[in-house]
Formats: C-alpha cells, sequence, structure tokens
C-alpha cells in the first residue's frame, strides 16, 4: 500500500515548519491551530511515520520529517510563484506594506489609482515584518528604512520628515499660537522616539509620559483628527488630512529623518506592465 499525502496536509507541514509552530501556521493558511493539528495527523498517519520529535512545541523534526521537507519545502513556492505570475499578466498587483502607511497614504489615493490604471487590481496586505519577495507570494513592497536593500530595485517614495500635529477641535478657541505643551500628548507604541525627537529639536525634553499610546501610527493620527490630542507623525503620511483642514500642524519645528518609504521589487518583477505601472503611479503620486 503506498503512502497517502493531500496536498493540504502537505502545505500545513511546510509552513508549520517554516513557520515554527502551529500558531503562526495557522495564521498564513488562514485556519484554526486545530485544523492544523488535525492535517498533521493525517500526514503522519497516511505516510506511517513520524514528523516532528515528541514533545516538540516549535516544529523540530525527525530525520523522516527532515527528509521531507528537503524533498518538498521549494514546491510550494514554484506553485505560489507561477499562480502570482498568472495574476501578474492578469492586472493583478500583490503588494505588502506597514499598515500604517496603507491607512494613511496609499488607501485614501485609490481612487485615483483606479482612475490612471483601470483594471489594476491590487491586493493589499499589512506586514510589520519584512517579506521575502523571492519566496512569498508577493510582487512588490512598500518598506520604512535607508533605501539599502542589495538585489532589489528601489524607488523612494515620501522622505521622513516629523511634525506635531492636531485636530482643529482641539485648537479652537486658544488665542494665538497652540502651545504644544498646553495640549495632550498621543503617541504610537511602534514609534516611541518620535516625541523626543521633536520636543529636542524644540529645545525641550519629555517631562511626562503620553497621556495616550496607541500601536500604530494610523490610529495616533485617527485619535488626534478626533480632537484626543497632538500627534507627532511623517508630515508626508498625512499631507492630505493637512490640506483638506483635519489636521493642522501645532508647530512650525519639524525633524528631518535620514529614512524613508520605498517601493521595493525584485528586477524580474518588474518585467510586468502591471507591476511598472503601479510603481510609476506611485512615484508620480509621491512626487
Amino acid at each position: 500500500m503506498f503512502p497517502q499525502a493531500s496536498p493540504r496536509a502537505l502545505r500545513a507541514f511546510v509552513e508549520v515548519v517554516r513557520r515554527r509552530g502551529i500558531a503562526p501556521a495557522a495564521r498564513v493558511l488562514g485556519v484554526s491551530p486545530s485544523a492544523v493539528s488535525h492535517l498533521l495527523r493525517e500526514l503522519e498517519a497516511g505516510l506511517g511515520t513520524s514528523l516532528f520529535r515528541p514533545g516538540s512545541r516549535r516544529g523540530a523534526l525527525t530525520e523522516a520529517g527532515e527528509r521531507l521537507f528537503a524533498g518538498i519545502g521549494d514546491a510550494f513556492d514554484r506553485i505560489d510563484r507561477a499562480v502570482a505570475e498568472l495574476g501578474r499578466r492578469g492586472g493583478e498587483v500583490r503588494v505588502s506594506t506597514l499598515s500604517s502607511f496603507a491607512t494613511l497614504w496609499l488607501v485614501p489615493r485609490l481612487p485615483r489609482l483606479q482612475a490612471a490604471l483601470p483594471g489594476l487590481r491590487v491586493l493589499i496586505a499589512t506586514e510589520t515584518r519584512v517579506v521575502d519577495l523571492a519566496a512569498e507570494p508577493f510582487d512588490c513592497a512598500i518598506r520604512w528604512g535607508m533605501g539599502d536593500w542589495p538585489g532589489l530595485s528601489v524607488a523612494k517614495l515620501v522622505p521622513e520628515v516629523l511634525v506635531a500635529v492636531a485636530g482643529p477641535g482641539l485648537l479652537a478657541g486658544r488665542e494665538g499660537a497652540p502651545d504644544l505643551a498646553a495640549l495632550p500628548r498621543i503617541a504610537a507604541r511602534s514609534r516611541p522616539e518620535d516625541w523626543p525627537l521633536l520636543l529636542a529639536a524644540m529645545g525641550r525634553r519629555e517631562e511626562a509620559a503620553p497621556g495616550l499610546v496607541f500601536e500604530t501610527r494610523a490610529l495616533a493620527v485617527r485619535a488626534a483628527i478626533a480632537g484626543l490630542g497632538a500627534a507627532v507623525v511623517d508630515r508626508g503620511l498625512v499631507a492630505d488630512a493637512l490640506a483638506a483642514g483635519h489636521l493642522v500642524q501645532v508647530s512650525p519645528v519639524t525633524v528631518a529623518r535620514p529614512e524613508a518609504h520605498f517601493f521595493v521589487a525584485r528586477p524580474e518583477a518588474l518585467r510586468e506592465k502591471a507591476v511598472r505601472g503601479f510603481r510609476d503611479w506611485l512615484v508620480a503620486e509621491a512626487g
């Protein structure tokens, strides 16, 4: 009798090994951890051998498991790339980006993208980690940093310039220029250095912790628009909100950082018209 192994069970096995655990593999596969555990038991029963060491919590493999992973580990990568290739030919671009960039900058501009490139489908995934463009089914990414990613095609989008902003409702009734020290402060847990950098540029130091702390810049900006306090954020990310009057720059002091948001892609991905069109549109919008 030949060993039995379903494609779903094999995919679950590969993701558990890659992600070093059942829970992260379940998130990638979009199923529950118990479903992944069931698939692993099904695979081991069908193959008639143990693939993971007893008591292992992070996917430590037996010798049989190592042989199986070595044989099929890159097979699903090839499948994903083949499917992504068909998608690109159909006018689809899969992009990985940071949630704050997507929420504050990219999503508000999507109507202009649809008008400029009708028929282009953009699939947006938000990630805090740096995705592997060679191994994962993404055509491109928008990353924050210095722009030094070897082997990738890089285009600068939004330079980082820190400013303090608040909703106009918070400043209503205050005479003269608003005093930043008198306003409640909002911070993003992901960017603890923003407030100290701006205050240092003003010749001040941070004397008290912010009253409200949110996980991301996007949430901090939404709280500022709602009138809950002043937030420090990259001016480029909120340029539209400032222009529309949803936010007001509280202090003329700014801090230019060496980092920026960049479009990045593998050079071979840019052979596709859809990916090139998306990149060119991003650069034009940022400019």
